[in-house]
C-alpha cells in the first residue's frame, strides 16, 4: 500500500508518534480511520435528524409536558 501523505500530515504524525501517544504508525491509523468513521456515523445521524422535519424548540417541548403534567395531577385530585 502507497502512502502518499503531505508533509504537514507526516510531520503531525511524527510528532504524535515522537510524544508518546501512539505507539506505532499503525496504532495511529487505526485510530484515525475509527475516528473518521465515527465522523461519517455522526454526519447521516444529523442529517436524518434534518430529512426528520421541522425542529421543536426544547422549551416548547417542556412547556407542554408541565402542561399535561398539571392536566393529569388536576385529573387526579378530581
Amino acid at each position: 500500500m502507497s502512502n502518499n501523505i503531505s508533509p504537514e500530515n507526516e510531520q503531525f504524525i511524527q510528532y504524535e508518534l515522537a510524544s508518546g501517544t501512539f505507539r506505532s504508525r499503525d496504532q495511529l491509523l487505526d485510530e484515525a480511520v475509527r475516528l473518521l468513521k465515527r465522523q461519517r456515523e455522526l454526519q447521516r445521524e444529523i442529517q436524518a435528524g434534518i430529512d426528520s422535519g421541522p425542529s421543536i424548540r426544547a422549551s416548547d417541548v417542556f412547556r407542554q409536558l408541565e402542561e399535561k403534567a398539571q392536566q393529569l395531577s388536576r385529573r387526579e385530585s378530581s
